[in-house]
């Protein structure tokens, strides 16, 4: 707490625009304007003026936009850093293009040099195309992965979390053909510490309990449906135990997730990406925030994509994003309790 007369800093966060043509100007706006904003937090888009001023006038906003130099300092700015100077007349496609993959690039680039630089607490993305940033000549699958050579902080973390559930990715966006052979005790130990790290510093568990799932049905039953358990998971438990972590499994995930919805794990590690990512959104994206672990700075997100189909259209809720802006300041105060 605060000594009386003395005012804390004002939360410095920077929210990428993401893909110009998908839903992320109009759920800007819709930020800047919700009353759950957190009251100590100063936020900075980091996108294109013009289109932001577009989404605006389609939600019938009263919200006066004003170019910025540098991030914000204090709360209550409504400032954008313009990036790329995105032709609205473009916006009409709403589908993936390169000029709107190479826009969100510029923005994520902007973004972590600002904070990268101290003028900047933590980054909120909003959705991008993987398809269109591919156009746009970029080799990474998506955020993730980009986050992590930007910043130089090596192999990154992906975190799902809806309300209690939080989950961890050893592997991100691969065929699910590729995963058996990506999976290594190396990447599962690194998830499961990173995430047991993150656990303690950012949400208050001291002594966080996690579940790693197993990859074949059934944990492969004694090696029947393959012996990837024996061969790699297995190792990298044991491996995370000797190391001071408190982690169990392999279990069948069929059943595991249920377990940790009900309280008996703090996180699970989940071996590929539909894994995980179905049961954290099976009950809705509403609220729904990806972070990213791993890395010298903060980053969360949206836990969806750029719904192209019904961009434009000011129909698109901002409650997830609200809940990654509150997570990312939540994270950046190293609070005692976590805003779920």
């Amino acid at each position: 707490m605060n000594a009386p007369g003395v005012s804390k800093r004002a939360v410095r966060l920077l929210i990428t625009m993401g893909d110009p043509c998908g839903v992320g100007p109009e759920l800007c706006v819709k930020a800047l304007l919700s009353r759950q904003r957190p009251s100590d937090a100063a936020l900075t888009i980091v996108g294109s003026l013009a289109v932001l001023r577009a989404a605006a006038k389609t939600l019938n906003a009263d919200l006066a936009l004003a170019r910025a130099g540098t991030p914000a300092d204090l709360p209550g700015n409504v400032t954008v850093l313009d990036v790329n100077d995105f032709p609205p007349e473009l916006l009409s496609v709403r589908s993936p293009t390169a000029d709107s993959g190479r826009a969100s690039i510029d923005y994520i680039e902007r973004a972590v040099r600002e904070t990268m630089a101290g003028r900047a607490d933590a980054i909120v993305t909003c959705p991008i195309s993987k398809e269109a940033i591919g156009a746009a000549g970029s080799p990474y699958p998506g955020h993730t992965e980009m986050l992590a050579e930007l910043t130089g902080g090596g192999k990154a973390v992906m975190l799902l979390i809806r309300g209690g559930l939080r989950v961890a990715f050893a592997t991100t966006h691969l065929a699910l053909r590729d995963v058996p052979e990506a999976l290594t005790e190396e990447g599962i130990c690194r998830t499961g510490t990173v995430l047991s790290a993150a656990l303690k510093d950012y949400f208050d568990v001291h002594e966080p309990r996690i579940a790693v799932c197993a990859l074949n049905p059934h944990g492969s039953d004694g090696g029947r449906f393959g012996d990837e358990e024996a061969r790699i998971v297995e190792p990298a438990v044991e491996r995370m135990r000797r190391a001071g972590v408190d982690v169990s499994g392999p279990y069948p995930s069929d059943t595991l997730f249920a377990r940790a919805v009900a309280g008996e794990f703090d996180g699970v590690v989940a071996l590929y990406h539909d894994q995980g990512m179905i049961p954290v959104k099976l009950g809705g994206l509403g609220d729904v925030v990806n972070v990213t672990l791993g890395l010298p700075i903060i980053r969360t997100s949206p836990g969806h994509g750029t719904a192209y189909d019904i961009a434009g259209k000011g129909i698109a809720d901002e409650g997830s994003l609200m809940a990654a802006i509150s997570l990312a300041a939540f994270m950046e105060r190293g609070s005692k309790a976590s805003p779920a």
